[in-house]
């Protein structure tokens, strides 16, 4: 719901505009600051940082207006040419700004932008047109039917237990004391800016409260301050005396400036200061503001760990208040009294706000009464807090609920009933902010008068004007605020120009990432000698941030000269973000964005190759993968990025760095051969090249080798960890280097310390993500070096992170570190707050102990005497099953996933991970819950692999699961599914794999012939019955080692005989996309039930198709490590599959239509020039699959895939030019997370009616 109506019309009510005023405002615009379009929260966030940086609200109004017209040009239009003319329709159209920006986004003039009559209502048009098109045989309009109909509601699903009411709070909870008359008091003021609210107190040396005022921020943070000053003021006229002032809260830089504060100090410093004030046992602080949420643990009145929400504003104050007012209530009123009044609390989503509120959507249609859906807020606000802030961390027995919310009863109750303890509500908890704002400079004060400018400051002019900094491309938004009679004040810029009398960073501390920088790219040069073969650019992104001396080395020895981007800011960000055609991860953003700025520069030639792997991160350790998403990057650009237009050309070869010189030479090779050199010069360019790489690897050992001798045993050593091209980038990371060199801390590059030396490499070897080990051998010297300390940088949406997170977490064995996720969404106030609780929480921290841990039993090879749990992903989990059984071992497939399943797995992962992983780590703690349950004599099956997806990580991550639940006893039976997987699969008994091979083939065949016969059957329900019956026999036959031909000719005969309709005529839509959602009915809600009730057929690839693949990328791994005993095993293995796999195909010959399936090397060849075959896994053959059904005569294809699937992305990047290319046949990509969504079935129906159009066209 990002950037849609009910988005600018909240905006517009935070703002305190009507929406006709607010689009009056907009046209007033001069310099709009960029806001972010992805995401209402991430725009709001942006906001309300300009708003306390005093950017006029006309500015922010025209900037929501372009960041709505963005949003919809690249989440919307997808890449897809705006071919003019464009009309815009729906009631946003009346908003003048959104025209406006509409016209300015897409380049549209006069003629070419039509707003048409009766654009509000032109859906209602288009149903009576389509309704006149077919109409029905006999209608008449029955209204008190329909409401009836309305009125009635919908089965009770998913429901939750009513709510206990906690205590209520009374007057007494927020009184004052007055101060004695006749005399002046000695007074500390605090004053804490938040979002949505600013709240000011002053207290006596007592602590007591003298005066508190709690006032919403509107958007207007000066003027908030002069009023509540000005009201505090005139409360304490003549009686008290301010000996201190401090500010906290997002705005608190420019607070302090402007009020003259003698300490300036972090919201969660503040709140932790006021709770242990008021209780000095308080072990524990949930506190949910306007906008951002703080977990913080207490230790004696210190804190010793915290997390604020990441980006994402899901479950705060303004979202519940947004919620409220679409359901049309009160917050304040009537929001917890309607919650302890449900009967029947609704579960609702938690990942997002803008989902939540797609969830409330769906239920309001499902008839759900209002106080269950307001309970139901309140639970989801709760979980959302408990998983997303909150995640794993131990919560104590004495729990403060501070922030607004708190007076809210309804989640008290939600907090009370969920953890099971009791909540407290301290006194004046909506202002303890402030009070410990207040408390900070009652306990620090050094000075004998204070800075505090006075109470009648709130009567002096003061003026806020902007503009923009031309100093360097990042051109900053600098807000100026004049007060008279003082010197202006500036804020908003990413280095120190304006800086003026700020702490200045202690000049002895190195910049290392500056350093890092220099030694990666050499000396920076204005003009630049062009090469004997011309010039070559190269992007500063990816895999070119570490490697970047070997390619410019390679480069410049063949005879170019090489041209870099610019450095990392706003012009690169805003141009990457806004090319792309699908949603991916920052990173990649920021790289389209460094390609887009060569070609603006008129580079011709840019490089970029497939980098599969990189050089060792260890000696010991063979295989060091990038993502799939840096992997594919060569490939997905073509498809955002018109290089024709530019007249450009983009050189890529596949490079392995991590398998040898002679495989990596033939990759270089191929890339002298696109570039016209000749093959000959490539091995002393290559030499040259790597000696230049060694150097610079040198070069950071040797610094930081330097660094840690120099650190004495007090002292403390950040180090950034994440990857190069997000963490040490200073465009990327913030400038988190400087701004810890600000705070008088060293920062540290992760890739300064030496982890080629990592002595424990149980936990870094089933790795396979280069950076990943890298990441886990830093984690290794941080936890044993008491100095060290980790800043854990990632991003929104990172695939890999969502996974290693939890094993950095897990090698840090409770040592404190931090985390921090960035987006496109740029402020840094955020940030900056975090470093500073981080470094505050850090002189009271207790560091554990280095001590030497059990290592953990990752996987099992084999799993004797052990009854084995196998994911239900498919039926075809029975075969597996069956297979077991007829080795002589006991076996189950866990029971299909259910609503339990995703409660339990939300509850246990941190909801970054990918769907799979949610859903059969919640299956596998379903089945250890379970009375019958034996741990001594249970397995669980999860295969491993390696890599490049996330898949082959589950493994490790149900280990982790399990041992957190106190099951360390029971293993993870995880057969690699690459080249020793029949080895390994081989030990459980006689003919294992052939029998499961066997039965996954009849499996598929059954399937086929369902899916070809259920959409025509006379009888509905009859091609299921006769499906289930014989998937029973086929799992029996297998079981008992018997015939399984007569099973499936049997099964044959039946389907055959299913009286059908007489048309054939269907849409047939081919159904792609990753195997575990695409397979399991629960996880993707019935898809391919949906597209038969909509009137079509689905044909699915089979899963035996997965497993030939595998074969694939296993012979060819065999060869290039001359693993020569192992091809010739699986040559042996395969050539038996086929034969078998003919045996059982042969027996539906003229019976199933689509029979016959491509050979693998078939269906890699029909994804050539959409991805290369050395990008392993579900993608290409997605693409290659699509490609053979649309030979065969589909009209349409679904790609389903996991919320955030990397392989799934990858697809979706390339979609737009398959379709240019496919006839624009119609395509529908569906990401599913658990998350019920109406939506979904409309885009469904949607899609369908463009099917049965391409269908007709076609014909």
């Amino acid at each position: 719901a990002a950037g849609t109506g009910s988005f600018l019309d909240q905006q517009a009510h935070r703002l305190g505009y009507t929406i006709e005023d607010f689009s009056e405002q907009a046209l007033r615009s001069v310099t709009p600051p960029r806001i972010a379009g992805r995401c209402s929260v991430f725009a709001k966030t942006d906001m309300i940082h300009l708003q306390q940086g005093a950017t006029p609200d006309y500015e922010i109004i025209y900037g929501l207006c372009l960041a709505m017209a963005r949003n919809l040009k690249s989440n919307i239009a997808k890449g897809k040419k705006v071919t003019p003319p464009v009309a815009v329709q729906g009631g946003v159209a009346h908003n003048l700004g959104v025209r406006q920006a509409f016209r300015e986004v897409l380049g549209l003039d006069g003629d070419s932008f039509i707003v048409p009559p009766h654009f509000c209502s032109l859906g209602a048009v288009g149903a009576v047109l389509t309704a006149r098109e077919n109409p029905p045989e006999q209608f008449t309009l029955n209204l008190e039917r329909l409401r009836a109909h309305l009125a009635q509601e919908a089965e009770p699903a998913r429901r939750l237990p009513p709510l206990s009411p906690p205590p209520v709070l009374g007057p007494d909870h927020y009184a004052v004391v007055e101060p004695p008359s006749g005399e002046i008091v000695e007074g500390y003021l605090g004053i804490d800016v938040g979002s949505i609210s600013t709240n000011v107190v002053v207290i006596d040396k007592d602590m007591r409260v003298l005066a508190r005022e709690y006032l919403m921020t509107a958007g207007r943070p000066l003027e908030a301050i002069t009023e509540g000053l000005r009201r505090v003021g005139k409360k304490l006229a003549g009686r008290v005396k301010i000996m201190g002032a401090a500010t906290t809260g997002s705005g608190r830089y420019l607070t302090g400036d402007f009020i003259g504060a003698d300490v300036v100090r972090n919201e969660i410093t503040a709140q932790a200061t006021a709770a242990a004030a008021i209780d000095p046992t308080v072990d524990t602080i949930f506190e949910i503001g306007g906008q951002d949420s703080k977990f913080i643990s207490l230790r004696n009145g210190a804190i010793v760990d915290f997390m604020m929400n990441k980006v994402c504003a899901a479950g705060t104050g303004s979202y519940l208040e947004e919620q409220a007012e679409k359901l049309g209530i009160s917050i304040k009123e009537e929001f917890g009294r309607l919650a302890l009044e449900a009967k029947n609390p609704v579960r609702m989503g938690e990942r997002c706000t803008v989902f939540m509120e797609s969830d409330i959507v769906h239920h309001q249609q499902r008839g759900a009464a209002k106080e269950d859906l307001v309970a139901g807020l309140s639970y989801s606000i709760v979980q959302n807090y408990l998983n997303k802030v909150a995640e794993s961390r131990p919560i104590g027995n004495n729990i403060f609920y501070q922030g607004a919310t708190a007076a809210n009863r309804g989640i008290v109750a939600a907090f009370e009933q969920v953890v099971g303890k009791k909540i407290t509500v301290p006194p004046h908890h909506d202002v303890t902010g402030a009070i410990g704002a207040a408390l900070l400079a009652l306990r620090e004060r050094t000075w004998e008068e204070s800075s505090f400018k006075g109470f009648d400051l709130a009567d002096r002019e003061y003026e806020i004007t902007s503009f923009e900094c031309q100093g360097c491309a990042n051109n900053c938004e600098i807000r100026q605020v004049k007060i008279a009679g003082e010197k202006p004040l500036f804020y908003g810029s990413r280095c120190e120009k304006y800086e003026v009398g700020r702490a200045a960073a202690p000049v002895d501390l190195p910049d290392l990432i500056r350093e890092r920088e220099d030694w990666l790219y050499g000396p920076e040069t204005e003009e630049l000698p062009e090469g004997p073969l011309g010039v070559i650019g190269i992007p500063r992104t990816m895999f070119f941030q570490e490697l970047m001396p070997f390619f410019r080395t390679f480069l410049e020895e063949l005879g170019f000269s090489v041209v870099y981007s610019q450095k990392t800011n706003k012009k690169v960000i805003r141009q990457g973000v806004e090319s792309l055609a699908a949603e991916p991860c920052f990173p990649i953003k920021v790289a389209h964005g460094h390609i887009l700025d060569l070609l603006d520069k008129g580079v011709k030639r840019i490089l970029l190759p497939s980098v599969i792997d990189l050089p060792h991160s260890h000696p010991e350790i063979q295989r060091g993968v990038v993502c799939p998403m840096v992997q594919t990057l060569a490939y997905t650009v073509p498809s955002a990025i018109n290089f024709d237009k530019y007249g450009a050309r983009l050189y890529s070869a596949v490079l392995y760095f991590g398998r040898g010189p002679q495989i990596l030479r033939r990759g270089l090779r191929d890339l002298a051969r696109q570039l016209g050199v000749s093959a000959f010069r490539v091995g002393r360019a290559m030499r040259r090249a790597e000696e230049a790489q060694q150097t610079y690897y040198q070069r950071m050992a040797e610094r930081g080798r330097e660094i840690l001798e120099s650190l004495g045993p007090d002292e403390r050593l950040m180090v950034m960890v994440g990857r190069p091209y997000n963490a040490f980038d200073p465009g990327t990371n913030l400038n988190l280097h400087r701004k810890l060199r600000q705070l008088g801390v060293q920062a540290i590059p992760m890739d300064f310390l030496p982890t080629d030396r990592v002595e424990d490499l149980d936990e870094v070897k089933p790795m396979y993500w280069r950076f990943g080990q890298k990441i886990l051998g830093a984690a290794e010297l941080i936890r044993k070096d008491p100095r060290l300390f980790g800043i854990y940088i990632t991003n929104f949406g990172c695939g890999p992170d969502s996974f290693i997170q939890h094993f950095f977490k897990d090698k840090m064995a409770g040592k404190p570190f931090l985390e921090i996720e960035i987006d496109e969404h740029s402020a840094d106030v955020g940030a900056i707050t975090r470093l500073e609780a981080f470094l505050d929480s850090l002189k009271n921290a207790t560091i554990p102990a280095v001590a030497s841990r059990p290592p953990r039993r990752w996987r099992i090879k084999q799993a004797h005497r052990r009854k084995i749990f196998l994911p239900p992903m498919t039926d075809h989990a029975l075969a597996l099953v069956a297979a077991f059984e007829a080795c002589g071992a006991e076996a189950e497939s866990l029971p299909e996933s259910d609503e339990e399943t995703l409660e339990l797995g939300r509850r246990l992962t941190s909801g970054k991970e990918c769907y799979p992983l949610i859903l059969t780590t919640g299956d596998l703690a379903k089945m250890v819950r379970r009375p019958d349950f034996n741990p001594e004599k249970s397995a669980f099956f999860m295969p491993s692999g390696d890599g490049p997806c996330r898949f082959g990580q589950y493994h490790r991550y149900h280990r982790l699961v399990l041992d957190e639940l106190g099951y360390h006893q029971v293993p993870v039976f995880a057969p690699d599914q690459s080249e020793t997987m029949y080895e390994e699969v081989g030990m459980v008994g006689r003919d294992f794999d052939r029998i499961a091979w066997r039965g996954i083939v009849a499996i598929d065949l059954l399937e086929k012939k369902l899916l070809e016969t259920r959409p025509y059957e006379r009888q509905q329900g009859s091609a299921d019955e006769i499906y289930q019956y014989y998937l029973r026999k086929v799992y029996e036959a297998l079981r008992d080692r018997q015939n399984l031909e007569g099973v499936l000719q049997e099964a044959r005969r039946s389907f055959d005989d299913v009286a059908l309709n007489g048309s054939d005529d269907k849409p047939l839509v081919g159904v792609v996309g990753e195997i575990y959602v695409r397979s399991n009915r629960f996880s993707n809600e019935n898809t391919v039930r949906h597209i038969e009730a909509l009137g079509g057929a689905a044909w699915l690839p089979p899963i035996s198709e997965w497993l030939l693949y595998v074969n694939f990328t296993s012979k060819r791994n065999a060869r290039t490590y001359r693993r020569y005993r192992h091809l010739l095993q699986i040559l042996v293995k395969e050539w038996v599959q086929k034969k078998d796999e003919h045996q059982l195909t042969h027996l539906f010959e003229g019976s199933i239509r689509n029979l016959h399936e491509p050979a693998i090397p078939e269906t890699l060849a029909l994804a050539q020039g959409y991805l290369h075959d050395s990008f392993e896994g579900e993608a290409i053959l997605s693409i290659g699959k699509s490609r053979d059904f649309i030979r065969k005569g589909v009209s349409g294809i679904v790609n389903i895939m996991p919320f955030t699937c990397m392989p799934g992305t990858v697809v979706n990047s390339l979609f737009s030019r398959f379709r240019e290319e496919h006839d624009n046949i119609p395509f529908l990509s569906l990401a599913y997370d658990g998350q019920e969504q109406t939506h979904t079935l409309t885009r469904l129906e949607a899609f369908m009616y463009q099917v049965r159009q391409f269908q007709a066209r076609r014909r």
